[in-house]
Parts: structure tokens; C-alpha cells; sequence
């Protein structure tokens, strides 16, 4: 299923509307009828106070309404001026500009976070540890932009005896407060008391009454502006507050209301887009997207972009969210001192300071040498000289602690050298996330005056310990949890110019608003609560002693909102019907509306996007042949690939395909065979002939287990704790190898076989092909015909797995194929299964030799077999994916042969 592609053209109208080319009806949108009542009794209002139009202000609730307002008012008074439709924040910033000071509260994450702490600091010092520190400095923040509102509708003179009364009325809340509860809030309700806002010119007397308008009129939305109506309040007779909506006239539902259940988010979303873009092609726009579903919203413009319709977002996004964000914050990640390489790769992957072949090759080498941490890669004489020129150097100078000025500039200074400065600065987003965290230059002395002001002794030491603000060290951590706070606490707003036929928006902003089509995605139970949860930590009985909107208030603006959104023109409502496998249900307030929808365009409403038919093309098994394309050398478990499955070695030791290796792995099974093989040839080659006894023999291989653990990095990370299940097996293992080695090696008296070699390189030829291999251990057995080699392959897998291996002499390969390597005509082969295992009989000992009786005989079928086979090969023969079982369970080629795909289709 796709969506259609636009095909349609933009008309703008005379009042600057945009719309799609005009039907064939005329029909009067319900916005329309809304603004030409509301101009009515505005004029009436007016006229009743003998006011000119041109000197009354008409608060409006939000900002994009100012603009709808004076289209609305020119329609039907086309002649003289217009009253003034301006919000309570653009009608003070027209008055006077507004500067915050040091410790007011600015709704500025940056700065907010700086004050936050130092009144936490102030209060509480000595009694916090950093996490507990950096939850309060969050809630603060979060619980004084909460009462901000309620404090701007205060007039400044009066705040500190409203915020006594709201401290007296919780006093009597009979609910009990926590500590840190209460300190909150009184330092919250301290905060937004002593504040200054950008809305209190409004209270001078540049905004007077009389001064620059003679009447007030407040157009109240779904939820009551606190400071538009404590204006109105001060206005006395010569303001008035206007209902939207008259109450006489309900709102009622569209005739073309579409009901849309989706499966899936990613269902919502394609389908969601679908309808847009008919809607588009249908002349029908501009568009309202409504986000109750911010990541749906974000998928469904990521795909309307690109199909090349423009979009408006309207409501914006964390700033943390952004690329540029992520640019930042791999810089810092790099930079940690515990670093992974995986961390300085992603720095690198961002930007184009440096050749991409270098990065790449830089990756494929750390994944060769296995080095997962960076100060790991600048010490390795392997990795060191592929490092990017000044990378090193540029990263360990982020790495001290300083001052938050000096972070600041060196970040800055940083982000120029990696070659991310001119991508920040180029793109929006980065360039609000510079001017967020002061990057500019000369920006962050702002922060300096900040906490200059708030120092005090008593602050100052207590700051010291904790980096409370610009002139404590801040650690790198320390600093990062700053950076990252503030990027969660801005919002990024994309800028368009132009018309856009998409607009994003809250549902609430629906109001008074006029669209073509609207399409309300996220209409789910969990995104569409017709009762939303009240934003903050306080109780109910707080927010009714604070002032703040009860949850019934709440739930009667969002039911306001929903009813405005059914009466659009043109609706889509979708929902999906299950996520991450659990059902849901469509809202509370849909669910009540699909059994009265039988005149409208209901459930089961047409899919917008086109359907294709695709037919069912099961795929063959591949028999691919490369004669020319051949191995050196074999190896046992080239040779054993062949065996398995001819495809397997067409692609693994043919084409030379292999997996890329993990940078950073937990140690695994296969790490604790090398580990023990290490460990065990050491031992070896060290002990030669002597026997020391049980006791030196036991501290021996502790020793070496430690050392061989350190070497091959089995205790990097996290302080090792991958590998400690394996150390915790390794008494057994030792004392359980050690018990075996006692009844199997030759001592003074005794016969038996004798340590010569360990890891032994070999090399061979069967015919025209080179066999190689590394042998785990080669003894020296003495017999009537003289001393005979005895191969040995270390196995640390399960027993039955071990015995299964000699069962059949000729489908082992791997001790027929050594044996192949050694030119004695006499030998003996077995496999040495060390376990953990405990058992009482011999047979179920930790350590047990399991000896295949027919490597002779098995070593002449294979030399046989292995020129035969590859013969063949050579010849052109196909290759085909004759895998079955445990062979193709954990094949790497299991991608390339479509196994799981063709399987089915034979």
C-alpha cells in the first residue's frame, strides 16, 4: 500500500488565505461562522463602551490567532482601523523589550538550571548526593514554570502576599508532604514570587487603561489565561470577557467525518499520510495534522517531506531530539575518559574533518585487533598510527574539570577542530542549540553575571563541592548532565516561509482556525485521554490551594477541544489497534461516537493509499561455481565448510566473506577456549619435564589464568564482570585438568606421554593443495617401535558433543585432518574435554581424553576425499546449499542463500 502522490495546485485567496482550487459548492466553514459572531459582539462591546476601534485591544488566546482575527475584522468593517488582536506576550513586547534578571525565572533552560541549583545548594547543602541534586534542580525548574502563570497574573507589587496565601492555604492541605516535597515548593512559590516577567509592563502604566487603548476585550479559549483575566480585572468597566463560542449555538459534527482503525503505528502513519495527500489532491488545503502522537506526527511529516509537501510545525520539538544534538553530544560521549571506540566512531561517522577512507579503515583495524575502548586504540602500537591526526589530543584537553565559562568556550573551540562548528551553524536546529548553550562567542558571559550575582559565602562553599555554577570546576560528567538538561529543556521550532499545505498543530489550537481538511491521527486510548493527567508532582489538594487547574478543568477544556475538532469540514480520525503486540482500544470519546455515525462516512472508511498486487516469487536454491576462485590453502575447518555445505565454503572461503567482528562484545565461550588454551600452553612450555607437585602446579595456572585475562583484555570494562563466570569455573576446571594430568603424563618410573610442542604451526600437501593448521598440543608417546607424536585438541565444549565427534571415524575431520599434518606413519589423536563437570565415575570426570581409535584409516580417506573434492571444484562443479540442522543454525552465509525464503517455496 503507497500513498498517492501530490498532484494539485495552491490558490491564495484575498485575505491570504491559502486553499486548494475551488470546488463546486460553496460551503461556509464553522471557523467562519465563529469569527463572524465573535466580530459582532465585539463591535458591540465596543459600542456599548462609545469606544473607537482603533483604541481597543482584543486579547486573543494564543498567537496565531491575531492574524485570523484582523482578516476576520476587515471582512465586515473593510473600512478604518482595526482594533488591536494581539496575545498578552506580543502586546508587552510591543511595548517595551524585556530583559531577564540574574535570578528571575526565564523559562531559559540554561539559566534556569544555574538559579534552580543555587537555591537548592543554598538550602540544603551538605545533605545531597549529585543524583538527588540534579532530581530537585529538575522538579524546581519544572514546578516554578508551572506557577509562573499563575504569579505573571499577579500585578508585581502584590506577588510576595499571594505567594504568603498560597503557603498558608497548603499549610491546611490535609494531605501530608514529603521533605523534599515541601522544599520544592516553597522554594518554587519563593522563585516565581520575586520574579520579574515579560508580561508586567502590561501592569504599568504603559498599558493603563486609557493609555494606549481605552477598552479590553479578552476572547477566552478552552482554558481560562489566568493573566487575561486578572487584566480584565483591572480594567474594570472597560473590559469585557467574550466567550468563543455563543452558547446558544452548539457545535455539531461533520458531515464528512471518517473513521480510520490502522493495525499497527507504522499502519497509522502511512495511512495517515494517505489521507493528507488526498485530501491535497483534492484541492482541499490547507491541512491540519493534528499531534495528539508527537513521534507518529514526526513519521507522518518525515513522509508528507517526502513527497514533497511542505509542512508547518506548529507545535516543535525537543531540542535533544535534533541531529545537531546528536552531533553535540558524540563529541562529549568521545571525549569521556571511558570512552568506547564505538563512541569515537560515531564522532567521526558526523563530521568531515577527516577522510571517510580513514575512518573506515581506522573501524575495520579496531575490529581486527578487537580493542573496544579508546584509550585502549592510543596506547595499541596497531591502532595508534591509523588514529586521526589531533583527534587524541583534541578530546583529552575536554577531558579536565573547569569553570562552566571556560567548558564553554573550549566546546566551541572543539566543535571547530573535529569540523562540526560550520555544520551547526549552517543548519536551524544547530543554530538554536548554539544560541541555547551559549556557544557564541561572547554568549556565555551571560551565565558568568548569572552566578556572579547568586554567590555569597555560604553559597560558595557550598557550590565548590558540587559545581553549582559557572565558576566551580564542573567535571566532564558533570558538565554533559548540564548540556543534556538544556537540550531536553528547548524546544525547537522549524521556521517556513511561505504557505504550507500541512499544518502541524495542537488540537487545542484548532480553535478559531480555518483548514480545508484535518486529519487527527492517535486517537488510541493512551494518546486521547479524555481525562489528561494534570502536568507536575502535586496532589489535588495542592493544586486547588496553588491555583492550578484541577483535573476536571482539564478534562472539560480537552472535551471542548475534541468537540471543536469533530465540527471540521473535512475529518479523518485514526487510531491503531494494537502496539508492541498488546491490543488497544480506540479513545473514550470515539468509542462513544461510532454507533451514532451512521450518517457520516464511518468505520470501515476507504483506504487512501493505492493497493498493489505482488506475487508470491519463491526463491531457488543457489548453486553458484567458481573454479577460478580458489582458497591458498586449506584448513580443518575449510575443509569441514566443503563437508557441511558446498555453499558455505563458496561463499566464506571462495568469495572470502565474513562477518565485521563486534568492537565491544561480552566474553564469551569462544573467549574462554582461547583463554584456556593460552593459559594451558604457557603452562606447558614453562613446566617442560618438571614435576613440581599438585600444590606449585595449581599456583602456577592461577598465576597464568590472571595474567593470560589481562593480556587479552578479559577484564576491561565495567571491571571485568563479563568474564567473571568464567573465572568462577576455573577451580574446577584447573583442579579437575590437573587431576587428569597426573594418571596421563609420563613421570620418574612410569611410562607415558611426554609435552613437546604446543600450538604447533603446520603445514602439508594432498596432491596439489597445501593443507595448514595449528595444533593445540603435540606429545611424545613411547613405544616398541620408538616415540610416536600424540595430537591433542583442547575442547571446552559439552561432553556428548565431544563424544559424538568420534563415533564416525570418517565424518570427523578435524583429528583426521591433523594427523594429515604430521609425515609418522604411527600417531595417535584425541580430543581433551575439560569441563566443570563433577562425577564420582571416571567417565564423568571434569577432565576426560577422548581418543578416536581410527585416525589412521580416517587420515587416508580425507587426503583422498579432500583432492577429489576440490578437483571438483576446481573444475567448476556448482556448489550448491545442501546445509541441514545445527549446520545452518549458526551459518554466516545463512543471509546470502535465502535459506529461510526458498525453503519455503520447494
Amino acid at each position: 500500500m503507497t500513498p498517492p502522490s501530490p498532484a494539485f495546485s495552491l490558490v491564495e485567496t484575498a485575505d491570504g488565505t491559502v486553499v486548494g482550487a475551488p470546488s463546486e459548492g460553496v460551503v461556509v466553514h464553522f471557523a467562519q461562522q465563529d469569527w463572524s459572531g465573535l466580530v459582532q459582539r465585539i463591535a458591540q462591546a465596543m459600542a456599548l463602551r462609545q469606544t473607537r476601534a482603533g483604541r481597543t485591544v482584543v486579547l486573543v488566546p494564543y498567537a496565531q490567532l491575531m492574524d485570523a482575527g484582523r482578516r476576520a475584522w476587515a471582512q465586515t468593517h473593510p473600512n478604518g482601523f482595526p482594533p488591536r488582536f494581539e496575545s498578552t506576550r506580543n502586546w508587552a513586547s510591543s511595548l517595551q523589550p524585556f530583559l531577564p534578571g540574574p535570578t528571575d525565572l526565564s523559562m531559559d533552560m540554561a539559566r534556569d538550571s544555574l538559579v534552580a541549583a543555587a537555591f537548592i545548594d543554598r538550602v540544603a547543602a551538605g545533605r545531597l548526593d549529585a543524583s538527588l541534586r540534579s532530581v530537585l534542580v529538575a522538579r524546581l525548574v519544572e514546578a516554578a514554570r508551572q506557577l509562573a502563570p499563575l504569579a505573571a497574573a499577579v500585578p508585581p507589587g502584590q506577588r510576595l502576599v499571594w505567594a504568603d496565601a498560597r503557603r498558608e492555604a497548603l499549610a491546611q492541605v490535609s494531605v501530608p508532604a514529603l521533605h523534599w516535597e515541601a522544599l520544592l515548593v516553597s522554594l518554587a512559590l519563593a522563585w516565581v514570587s520575586t520574579s520579574s516577567y515579560a508580561t508586567d509592563v502590561l501592569w504599568g502604566p504603559w498599558a493603563e487603561p486609557g493609555a494606549v487603548a481605552d477598552t479590553l476585550l479578552v476572547l477566552q479559549g478552552f482554558q481560562q489565561d489566568p493573566l487575561a483575566t486578572a487584566l480584565a480585572a483591572h480594567w474594570g468597566e472597560r473590559a469585557a470577557v467574550l466567550a468563543w463560542q455563543d452558547s446558544h449555538a452548539p457545535l455539531h459534527a461533520s458531515d464528512m467525518l471518517r473513521w480510520h482503525a490502522c493495525g499497527d503505528s507504522e499502519d497509522e502513519a502511512q495511512r495517515a499520510a494517505a489521507c493528507i495527500l488526498a485530501h491535497a489532491n483534492a484541492g482541499r488545503v490547507p491541512v491540519a495534522l493534528v499531534a495528539n502522537d508527537r513521534l507518529l506526527t514526526r513519521r507522518v511529516s518525515a513522509m508528507l517531506q517526502s513527497a514533497g509537501v511542505s509542512v508547518r510545525d506548529e507545535t516543535g520539538w525537543k531540542l535533544s531530539t535534533t541531529r545537531a544534538a546528536a552531533q553535540l553530544m558524540s563529541l562529549l560521549r568521545a571525549a569521556d575518559g571511558r570512552a568506547r571506540m564505538d563512541d569515537v566512531l560515531d564522532l567521526l561517522k558526523q563530521t568531515d574533518a577527516w577522510p571517510e577512507a580513514q575512518v573506515v579503515a581506522l573501524e575495520q583495524l579496531a575490529r581486527e585487533v578487537q580493542v573496544s575502548q579508546w584509550r585502549s586504540a592510543v596506547e595499541s602500537p596497531r591502532l595508534a598510527p591509523a588514529l586521526p591526526a589531533g583527534l587524541a589530543a583534541v578530546l583529552a584537553d575536554l577531558q579536565p574539570a573547569r569553570p562552566l565559562v571556560r567548558w564553554l568556550q573550549d566546546l566551541a573551540a572543539a566543535l571547530m577542530a573535529v569540523g562540526l562548528w560550520v555544520p551547526l551553524t549552517n543548519d536551524a536546529a544547530g543554530q538554536q542549540l548554539v544560541a541555547a548553550l551559549r556557544l557564541g562567542e561572547g554568549a556565555a558571559q551571560e551565565l558568568e553575571e548569572i552566578t556572579d550575582t547568586l554567590a555569597s559565602p555560604r553559597a560558595e562553599s557550598a557550590l565548590s563541592s558540587r559545581g553549582g555554577h559557572t565558576g566551580t570546576r564542573l567535571s566532564l560528567s558533570a558538565f554533559t548532565a548540564w548540556v543534556r538538561e538544556v537540550l531536553e529543556g528547548g524546544s525547537f521550532m522549524p521556521s517556513s516561509s511561505g504557505s504550507a499545505v500541512v499544518v502541524v498543530l495542537p488540537m487545542a489550537q484548532l480553535l478559531g482556525r480555518r483548514f480545508a481538511a484535518t486529519v487527527v491521527p492517535g486517537c488510541d486510548e493512551n494518546h486521547l485521554n479524555p481525562s489528561p493527567e494534570p502536568p507536575g508532582q502535586w496532589s489535588a489538594a495542592q493544586r486547588e490551594a496553588l491555583g492550578l487547574p484541577a483535573r476536571e478543568v482539564l478534562a472539560q477544556s480537552a472535551a471542548q477541544a475534541w468537540q471543536t475538532t469533530l465540527a471540521q469540514a473535512q475529518l479523518d480520525v485514526l487510531w491503531r489497534t494494537q502496539e508492541r503486540g498488546e491490543a488497544l482500544l480506540p479513545s473514550a470519546w470515539v468509542q462513544a461516537l461510532l454507533p451514532l455515525a451512521a450518517g457520516a462516512q464511518t468505520c470501515g472508511a476507504t483506504d487512501p493509499r493505492h493497493e498493489r498486487a505482488l506475487q508470491a516469487q519463491p526463491q531457488q536454491a543457489p548453486a553458484p561455481s567458481a573454479g577460478d576462485v580458489l582458497p591458498e590453502s586449506l584448513s580443518a575447518s575449510t575443509y569441514q565448510d566443503l563437508r557441511d555445505c558446498p555453499y558455505r565454503f563458496f561463499a566464506l572461503r571462495q568469495l572470502r566473506l565474513v562477518d565485521a567482528a563486534e568492537l565491544e562484545v561480552e566474553p564469551d565461550q569462544r573467549d574462554m577456549g582461547n583463554w584456556l588454551h593460552a593459559v594451558l600452553r604457557a603452562f606447558h612450555e614453562q613446566r617442560g619435564d618438571a614435576r613440581p607437585g599438585t600444590a606449585a602446579d595449581r599456583a602456577e595456572l592461577d598465576r597464568l589464568g590472571e595474567a593470560m585475562a589481562e593480556t587479552m583484555g578479559l577484564n576491561a570494562g565495567e571491571g571485568g564482570a563479563g568474564f567473571l563466570p568464567y573465572q568462577a569455573v576455573w577451580p574446577a576446571l584447573r583442579d579437575g585438568y590437573l587431576d587428569w594430568l597426573t594418571g596421563f603424563e609420563a613421570t620418574e618410573g612410569r611410562a607415558g606421554p611426554r609435552f613437546e610442542q604446543a600450538e604447533a604451526a603446520l603445514t602439508a600437501h594432498a596432491g596439489v593443495w597445501t593443507l595448514y593448521g595449528k595444533l593445540d598440543r603435540i606429545d611424545q608417546q613411547d613405544s616398541p617401535e620408538g616415540a610416536i607424536p600424540f595430537v591433542i585438541d583442547y575442547k571446552t565444549e559439552s561432553r556428548p558433543k565431544t563424544l559424538e565427534r568420534v563415533k564416525e571415524p570418517f565424518e570427523d575431520t578435524q583429528l583426521a585432518f591433523y594427523a594429515a599434518l604430521l609425515p609418522s606413519e604411527n600417531l595417535r589423536a584425541a580430543y581433551l574435554s575439560i569441563t566443570d563437570k563433577r562425577g564420582d565415575s571416571a567417565k564423568d570426570a571434569a577432565t576426560v581424553l577422548v581418543e578416536q581409535p581410527d585416525v589412521l584409516m580416517a587420515r587416508e580417506q580425507l587426503v583422498a576425499g579432500l583432492a577429489h573434492d576440490m578437483a571438483r571444484v576446481a573444475a567448476g562443479q556448482a556448489m550448491p546449499a545442501l546445509g541441514e540442522g545445527r549446520v545452518c543454525d549458526f551459518c554466516a552465509a545463512r543471509g546470502l542463500c535465502r535459506k529461510d525464503f526458498w525453503s519455503m517455496g520447494l
